[in-house]
């Protein structure tokens, strides 16, 4: 190779390098996204929901904030549903519902029950809605976006409580299923649902993103309606959803 085509290559490198330093949530042509609080709220609940840990890991956090910023800019102006898309957890982060004996409940009206109490302080409560203590149970808020099914753990085995659960959040909508994998790592499926929706979506397209290295260098379409038969990838893809029930 002659130097001449050695200098080219290296300056090529170089401005690739550039490209990618200057701008980290873009795809390597350089297009510029804006990333929202929208969009930072989103990558910490799905990093919350994929790790089942009480908070979000921040290295999890930072690489969905990433693969996200890259999906939109590099595929968003050709699927403008892409940036509509958002994840909507099957319950509400931060949010339990506490139910206790007849007993118990009524020392929670008086203000006399205080083995919560640790626990109320070390997760910052920030609100105890009583207004079903009449039947038993009543809602907790705290003050950050924290895995329910871990308080639930933590809650449900103090005095006097029955059950200890998530808000669950009901109905069928566009969401956005991701899923970490050992082939892939992290993958994305969106999926944009209309007609009858939040009873049962009756028309929907999905997008499926394996991404490999740094960019969703993958796309994978399907819209049922258009060809009823399942693509190579759905069973691949499916397993999304799946996970997505079992959070």
């Amino acid at each position: 190779m002659d130097k001449t085509r050695q200098l080219a290559i290296l300056l090529g490198l170089i401005s690739f390098l550039v490209i990618s330093c200057n701008n980290p949530f873009g795809p390597p042509g350089g297009r510029e996204f804006e990333l929202t609080a929208e969009d930072y709220e989103e990558a910490e609940l799905i990093a919350l929901c994929i790790s089942g840990e009480i908070t979000a890991p921040d290295d999890l956090y930072h690489q969905v904030l990433d693969d996200l910023a890259a999906i939109r800019s590099e595929f968003g102006a050709m699927f403008e549903s892409l940036q509509r898309i958002r994840l909507s957890p099957p319950w509400v982060p931060g949010c339990l519902l506490v139910g206790f004996d007849s007993a118990t409940a009524q020392k929670v009206a008086s203000g006399e029950y205080h083995d919560w109490d640790e626990l109320n302080q070390k997760y910052q409560v920030r609100e105890i809605n009583t207004s079903s203590i009449r039947n038993n149970w009543v809602v907790i808020y705290f003050k950050n976006k924290l895995h329910p099914r871990r308080l639930s753990e933590l809650y449900e085995v103090l005095p006097g409580v029955r059950y200890a659960e998530p808000n669950g959040i009901v109905g069928d909508f566009s969401n956005i299923y991701p899923r970490e994998t050992l082939v892939h790592g992290m993958t994305y499926l969106f999926r944009e649902g209309w007609g009858d929706c939040p009873s049962g979506c009756i028309h929907n397209q999905y997008w499926y993103f394996p991404i490999e290295g740094f960019n969703p260098l993958i796309i994978r379409y399907w819209n049922p309606d258009e060809d009823p038969k399942e693509p190579s990838w759905w069973d691949e893809a499916k397993q999304n959803i799946e996970q997505y029930h079992r959070w």
